[in-house]
């Protein structure tokens, strides 16, 4: 019998999940990517156990794991230094990595199960009978069109499957630095302004340094340095570290959709639930839930049945991880400063009593529970 076959718009991150999980899973993969070369930002990428689980499943996260720090502790401090959240580590795997190293896993994954990688070719939109239409006019037919094109994608806009796509109020400027850290995730609040710090590499951190975008000095590039420092004065040394050509800003978005496929396509990853990044679950979800399609499909007789039937099984982690991040994100950068100490003594509460403590941390890990027993990477990296 004939491998069904897959065409997948955009070579991301989740495109590459995408491909190889269902070359994997014994479909005919090919990716079509409009740029060149893909590649990714330079930045770091927080991995949670709903994806390394899957990352594991496809036999990259261990290599993943030799790269990338896995952490011990993650603390939020407020405007008084205070830590109010503070989670260990010990029992379950939260792994920094550089997101360049992620999307070089990925692609390899995706190549050696046996898809296909087509360069230069841009998407235009979909048909749901199963056509990729492309920019130049041609159509590729296929059993199954992922679309993975990103938040702004034309295959989502093209079937009408929008329900909200919208612009926050603030945004991230995400930076690579020499490391100076332990293994160890900090997140620091003063008003509406964040920073969060977490070593990425052996030789780098990761901090993600967040404000309002009405504040022309928060979202500024290059960094303004003095700025931050005079805000963080406890972490000035993580921007003096920051070169004047470091980093990438974008203003933190939303997308949702009506659904997540229409006959025999599928919309993935930030194409189908672009979130802010406070839960570090926007990849996640995407490896997730492309994993979980990959699985769904291979025992589906009808690639549109098996889509709904995948829809139905991540669709409510899917929308609860995005509204509670997106939450998290307005909470943030909408309270006044005067309600700060209220703020900051809610979130203590929220990590301290144990029924909201586990559920906010299930939703955080993307919708899993914590491994028990104690899973591998017995040393933790770092």
């Amino acid at each position: 019998m004939a491998k069904k076959t897959v065409a997948i718009a955009g070579a991301g991150i989740a495109g590459f999940a995408a491909a190889a999980a269902l070359a994997q899973h014994d479909f005919e993969v090919r990716i079509y990517e409009r740029s060149e070369e893909p590649r990714e930002f330079g930045a770091g990428i927080y991995l949670k156990e709903n994806s390394l689980a899957v990352l594991d499943a496809l036999g990259v996260g261990g290599q993943l794991a030799e790269s990338g720090v896995r952490l011990r502790a993650a603390m939020i401090h407020d405007e008084t230094g205070k830590t109010i959240v503070r989670r260990t580590l010990d029992k379950e795997r939260l792994l920094i990595a550089l997101r360049s190293e992620l999307h070089s896993v990925l692609r390899a994954a995706a190549l050696a199960a046996g898809a296909e990688l087509v360069t230069g070719r841009e998407a235009a939109s979909a048909d749901p009978s199963g056509v990729l239409h492309m920019s130049d006019g041609e159509e590729v037919k296929a059993d199954l069109v992922v679309a993975a094109d990103g938040v702004n994608s034309r295959i989502r806009e093209s079937l009408k499957l929008t329900r909200l796509f919208a612009l926050l109020g603030d945004g991230a400027t995400r930076v690579i630095i020499p490391r100076e850290e332990e293994a160890y995730a900090n997140e620091y609040w003063n008003g509406s302004l964040r920073v969060g710090v977490a070593p990425c590499s052996e030789d780098y951190t990761y901090a993600f340094i967040i404000g309002p975008e009405r504040d022309r000095r928060a979202t500024a590039l290059p960094l303004d340095r003095a700025y931050w420092a005079e805000a963080f004065p406890a972490i000035a040394s993580v921007f003096e570290r920051v070169g004047d050509g470091d980093g990438v800003h974008h203003t933190h978005s939303i997308v949702i959709c009506k659904e997540l496929a229409a006959g025999n396509v599928a919309v993935i990853g930030d194409a189908a639930h672009a979130q802010p990044p406070n839960f570090g679950q926007g990849a996640g979800l995407a490896i997730d839930t492309s994993w979980e399609m990959a699985e769904t499909l291979a025992g589906a007789t009808d690639i549109a049945q098996g889509l709904q039937a995948w829809q139905d099984k991540v669709r409510r982690r899917v929308t609860t991880v995005q509204a509670l991040t997106t939450a998290y994100d307005i909470a943030q950068y909408k309270c006044p400063k005067p309600l700060a100490p209220l703020r900051s003594r809610l979130f203590e509460l929220l990590g301290s009593v144990p029924t909201t403590a586990h559920q906010w941390e299930f939703w955080w890990r993307g919708g899993v529970a914590a491994p028990q027993p104690a899973i591998p990477w017995t040393e933790v990296a770092g």
